[in-house]
This record gives structure tokens, C-alpha cells and sequence, in this order.
């Protein structure tokens, strides 16, 4: 038989998409895969952090922004009965 020549090992596109069993990877590549996904896990935490906290920030400028413009009055109590 002959032996197929090596070819490129693809582009990474193609290396993230790689089905990989767990059980069959030595101490080393059971340490990188652990230690890949928990880096995923917090970088998809740390993105949701920080777009929740821009979500803030624009809301807490345009309500200052709202408090600091004349035309809006500041709320009065019309009614209060005490129970």
C-alpha cells in the first residue's frame, strides 16, 4: 500500500468544530481541555458582565441626563391616606 502524503492539518475553524472524546485523552490533554473550557466559560461570563454593565451605565446617564433637564418637574404627592 502506499502511504497518503501529509497534508495541512486544516485551518482552525476546522480544529474548533473536532468532535473529541474526554475518555480517551492522556493527563496533558485532559488539563488543556479542562483548563479551555473553563477560560470559554469565564470569558462568556466576563462578555455578559461588562455588556450588562454598559447596559447600566447608559441607562443611569440618561436618567440623570432626564433629572437635569428643567422641562420635567419633580414628582408631587397628590393623595396620601394612611391606612
Amino acid at each position: 500500500m502506499k502511504a497518503k502524503p501529509v497534508t495541512s492539518m486544516g485551518s482552525m475553524s476546522d480544529s474548533d468544530h473536532r468532535l473529541v472524546e474526554f475518555r480517551r485523552l492522556n493527563v496533558v490533554g485532559k488539563a488543556v481541555f479542562l483548563a479551555g473550557s473553563a477560560f470559554k466559560t469565564l470569558g462568556a461570563m466576563a462578555t455578559f458582565a461588562v455588556g450588562t454593565a454598559g447596559v447600566v451605565w447608559r441607562e443611569a446617564e440618561r436618567a440623570l441626563r432626564d433629572e437635569l433637564d428643567d422641562g420635567i418637574e419633580d414628582a408631587k404627592v397628590i393623595d396620601e391616606d394612611l391606612p
